[in-house]
């Protein structure tokens, strides 16, 4: 009688001798084919998306590293100076940007061309410029800029004067609408 009722006692329990039947090992497997799962996804949309700021040429670029190096060296030895606010941007609002160009001594002049690029490093479609034209005032330029997506942009700010070419960089963040 006795064994009959330890028979009873592991059918209400549930038999483990068999790995199939664990609950242990059976989590085990869940938890491996979650992650598998996971980490079949988190592959696939590395593949699928954006690649982000990649340089298809990086070889050549990277060979100009010491001409770029003398150039950097160049615009501190200019002094040259750009006064630009590019605070309150919002999303799909235009904003009327203001550059003040100033040379070593603080003394505003003229330079031939002033563009600015914005680069959005999580899609590349969404890069553009704005080209500035001058203001009423020596040194001043004057455009206007429209970023539809909200989120992280680079800027650079170029300016040239004959042969002299200045440029800044800066990243920005345009906040959603309010």
């Amino acid at each position: 009688m006795s064994n009959s009722k330890t028979k009873d006692n592991k059918k209400a329990i549930g038999d483990w001798s068999v790995a199939w039947k664990n609950p242990f090992v059976l989590s085990w497997i869940g938890i491996l084919l979650l992650v598998i799962a996971v980490n079949f996804f988190m592959v696939s949309m590395a593949i699928v998306t954006a690649p982000g700021l990649t340089v298809p040429d990086f070889y050549e670029k990277g060979k100009n590293m010491g001409e770029i190096l003398a150039r950097r060296k160049r615009m501190e030895e200019m002094g040259w100076q750009m006064k630009l606010d590019m605070s309150g941007l919002v999303q799909g609002k235009d904003k009327v940007l203001i550059l003040n160009v100033l040379d070593k001594n603080n003394v505003p002049f003229d330079v031939d061309t002033a563009i600015l690029y914005f680069y959005r490093p999580s899609q590349k479609n969404n890069d553009g410029e704005v080209v500035f034209k001058p203001n009423n005032k020596i040194g001043e330029y004057k455009s206007e800029i429209n970023l539809p997506l909200k989120g992280k942009y680079d800027l650079v700010m170029e300016v040239t004067k004959g042969e002299e070419v200045f440029n800044l960089g800066q990243t920005i963040m345009v906040y959603e609408k309010e």
